[in-house]
């Protein structure tokens, strides 16, 4: 199949940056608070929490006088098994001096997991509260807690599930801001997303989702940059997935598709259900959360994309005791009899000097937006997530944001940054 052309100048902007990305990696630009009239969402390697899909992380921020930013921070954690969350917690712990000089003193008043959560005023240790029991998890009861602290207080969803996304309207429009990684507001029904816009407009809350798309890449404040300051955005194309990205340089016609994804799912690079990631739904949904950004009133089903599962999989359910055994590991296991399947693929490209790549594309222009699966193949070898911004200001060279865009380490860097935008 031929390659699409928005290759071309993916190619070109790799070339053109790669002397530069060689010294130095890219810089977080300041933080762009989200404007009234913009939209949210969420990415990252959140990890499987369980039924309730409990969050990851809530911070409560109270105002401080006499310190240089003027805050206080009272920090409810609420944190699940694995991926951002505990990371986030670690991060908040090693970064406690820096808050510090920050003129910010950030305490934890409450931790939640799935199924149990703890609210304390007079603060909790977070990293321990992680694994202790407590009460039954209730986010309104949750919410009610947060919207009751004095001064600024803060919601951190570090989960990839459904549950909490209910709950941002009530949290936004009580005043709460709301930090995530998870993708599933900015990316889900049109109507709730722009409740929870509106809601943040209007009680005073702000949202902020700087992990949705390139875990702690620069690529929302970048693009949030470029509208506030009046460029006009044309065209947004790229590598959208670490997680396909890896597969994909880690992926030979000698190795088995079915090996490559394990490693991604052991090394915390892919959705708590790979099919998230595989299926492309994972590319749809960064597409879907950057047109929204832009202006483009999409629904999740008007990105067309292309699925690397195969047919018999996309239906299947695992049984009782492969839960038991883990999803991810339970999923590599029944797709190893396709391994042959996908090694025509990688060598059909390998014989035309291609690799295979997934390309998400929005066309600010044609007011539409794709994720382009393996069938369009790219020479240029990426790393990463690399991701490519065409505007009235950056032309005839792009602006180009590149770096690891998956792995639970980095994605708590990004909640954690966007931490520091609301304490600012």
């Amino acid at each position: 199949m031929q390659a699409a052309p928005c290759h071309a100048s993916l190619a070109g902007a790799r070339a053109a940056v790669r002397p530069a990305l060689a010294a130095a990696a890219p810089a977080r630009p300041a933080g762009l608070q989200r404007p009234a009239a913009a939209g949210p969402t969420g990415g990252g390697v959140p990890r499987p929490l369980g039924a309730a899909a409990a969050l990851g992380a809530v911070a409560a921020l109270r105002a401080r006088a006499g310190q240089r930013r003027g805050l206080a921070a009272r920090a409810a954690l609420l944190a699940g098994v694995g991926g951002a969350g505990p990371e986030w917690g670690v991060a908040l712990q090693r970064s406690d001096p820096s808050l510090s000089k920050e003129g910010i003193d950030l305490k934890v008043v409450a931790v939640a997991r799935s199924k149990f959560m703890q609210l304390s005023e007079g603060g909790l240790s977070g990293l321990e509260a992680m694994g202790a029991g407590g009460e039954a998890t209730d986010l309104k009861k949750l919410g009610e807690f947060l919207a009751s602290q004095p001064g600024k207080k803060v919601i951190i969803d570090n989960t990839a599930g459904e549950e909490p996304c209910e709950f941002y309207t009530a949290w936004l429009a009580s005043g709460c801001d709301v930090i995530t990684p998870n993708k599933k507001v900015g990316s889900g029904p049109l109507s709730r997303y722009k409740e929870a816009v509106g809601s943040a407009t209007s009680g005073g809350g702000r949202f902020y989702y700087e992990a949705t798309v390139g875990a702690g890449l620069p690529i929302i404040t970048s693009l949030q940059d470029l509208i506030r300051t009046g460029d006009k955005v044309e065209r947004i194309e790229g590598v959208f997935s670490g997680t396909l990205s890896f597969i994909f340089n880690t992926l030979t016609p000698d190795v088995a598709f079915s090996k490559v994804v394990k490693e991604a799912a052991e090394k915390g690079f892919t959705e708590p259900d790979p099919r998230d990631d595989l299926s492309g739904t994972d590319v749809q949904r960064k597409v879907t959360i950057l047109a929204r950004e832009c202006g483009l009133e999409l629904e999740l089903d008007d990105v067309p994309v292309e699925s690397l599962v195969p047919g018999p999989l996309q239906s299947w359910q695992p049984s009782e005791e492969e839960k038991a055994a883990g999803l991810a590991a339970s999923f590599v296991k029944a797709l190893e009899p396709f391994d042959a399947e996908m090694a025509t693929k990688v060598m059909s490209a390998s014989d035309k000097g291609e690799v295979l790549r997934y390309v998400g594309v929005i066309d600010l222009v044609a007011k539409k937006a794709s994720a382009q699966g393996p069938g369009h193949a790219t020479a240029a070898r990426a790393v990463a997530d690399i991701v490519v911004f065409k505007t009235a200001r950056y032309t005839p060279r792009p602006l180009v944001v590149q770096g690891p865009g998956a792995g639970a380490a980095v994605t708590a860097g990004g909640v954690f940054a966007d931490l520091l935008r609301a304490a600012a």
